[in-house]
């Protein structure tokens, strides 16, 4: 018997994911050399899944967009594609592909490569709706399971410490009915919690499964979640040394705390030290003394001559050489010039407060530097502050220290 059709839903402004909302959707960011998107669908078409649904966003319809991408990877992909008019929530994501979901289905987000997996747990349940929690310390945040034996029966979006029926965080991903999608139907169509809301009904109507996870699945609302998923992919990596790489015979490759995979045509300098969990993409370049650790480096990106990065992640076509980078996300097409320093640490070495839509939100970090988003170019001798978010096409002067986020396009000058 066929697997049921698997929903993906990319829509939606993601305006929390800012400096790395401006482009494509957040599922089309390439990390370890793939766009998630990629990763997700191969594991679901590995695991015998033939039939997607995806609706995604108007932005998506370039060439860069989401269909292009999935078109040069699987051209036999069987897909339909659905555009979400305005970001309306989960909800009317969902009812956007109705007339395109018979019986059971899949339902996630199109960053989980582990998504197929779970997928596969949710559909040895009796029932047809079986939805996934995992435990989190911070329940107030999310939405909240009420779990009786092996069944959900009630769902709490962020509930007031001390009210939370439960530590079980839902997570992205189910198995729905046709059912659900009548439930959901009925629903208030501008209420943006309208999905919670229908899955509260039908757990009040019928049985509705429940899967304990081991662990969270990643998320990814704010940037600072592409480390979780850094690290996912991390431990799953293999080392390889791909033969048009030049390493140099003096360079050091230290795999005592995890493995490196150097692409294709990349480049390693003189007496360059490159620690692993490390990703070295295609056409890189790790200049002379260069010192990388626990990072990944994306296609054609550059770490110049003395500079030492230092659990981070740097898109593609980007470049920065003599200055220090730690615990920062660097965009495409990011032009750094010499001497950048990035602070990670508060003082008090509290976890580190971000800025996100004018609101200081905690990244639950102790080390977190700059989020820089694509087409920026900072000049010489830029310092940052931990938790700085510096917008796309920014333009920050040489001896500037910011201490603020700084808006997209914006140009920043030393007074």
């Amino acid at each position: 018997m066929s697997k049921p059709t698997v929903l993906i839903t990319l829509a939606g402004s993601n305006s929390r994911l800012f400096p790395f909302n401006q482009g494509i959707s957040k599922s089309g960011l390439t990390l370890l050399g793939q766009p998630l998107i990629v990763r997700t669908i191969r594991e679901f078409l590995n695991r015998d899944y033939d039939s997607f649904v995806i609706v995604h966003s108007g932005r998506d319809k370039d060439e860069s967009g989401i269909p292009n991408t999935l078109k040069r990877h699987f051209p036999d992909l069987k897909v339909t594609y659905l555009e979400q008019v305005a970001p309306l929530g989960m909800g009317n994501a969902i009812l956007t592909a109705r007339q395109y979901l018979s019986g059971q289905f899949i339902y996630t987000g199109g960053y989980h490569p582990q998504a197929a997996a779970v997928a596969d747990q949710l559909l040895s349940f009796s029932t047809t709706s079986v939805v996934c929690s995992a435990d989190t310390e911070h329940p107030w945040d999310y939405g909240i399971l009420s779990i009786e034996g092996d069944l959900a029966v009630g769902i709490t979006e962020k509930p007031s410490p001390g009210t939370e029926v439960s530590n079980q965080k839902i997570q992205l991903i189910y198995a729905l009915d046709q059912e659900f999608l009548t439930t959901l139907a009925s629903t208030n169509q501008s209420d943006h919690y309208n999905f919670e809301t229908a899955l509260n009904v039908l757990m009040q109507q019928r049985k509705v499964g429940h899967l304990a996870l081991p662990e969270c699945l990643a998320s990814l609302k704010y940037p600072w979640h592409l480390f979780d998923i850094q690290k996912e992919l991390f431990s799953q990596l293999k080392s390889a040394r791909d033969r048009g790489a030049k390493i140099s015979p003096t360079a050091i490759l230290d795999e005592t705390n995890g493995p490196i995979l150097i692409e294709r045509g990349a480049t390693i300098g003189d007496f360059a030290k490159i620690v692993g969990p490390a990703y070295i993409g295609e056409e890189c370049l790790v200049g002379d003394y260069a010192f990388i650790r626990q990072s990944s480096l994306e296609a054609h990106s550059i770490v110049g001559a003395k500079t030492e990065v230092v659990r981070s992640l740097i898109m593609s076509h980007s470049s920065l050489h003599f200055g220090y980078l730690a615990d920062s996300i660097i965009g495409n097409h990011v032009k750094i010039g010499a001497g950048l320093i990035t602070a990670n640490k508060r003082l008090d070495r509290q976890p580190v407060l971000v800025t996100v839509k004018g609101q200081p939100i905690s990244s639950g970090r102790k080390e977190l530097g700059v989020m820089i988003g694509d087409d920026s170019n900072l000049g010489i001798r830029v310092n940052t502050m931990p938790g700085v978010i510096v917008g796309p096409q920014a333009n920050i002067f040489p001896a500037t220290t910011l201490f603020q986020n700084v808006a997209l396009g914006e140009v920043v000058k030393t007074k």
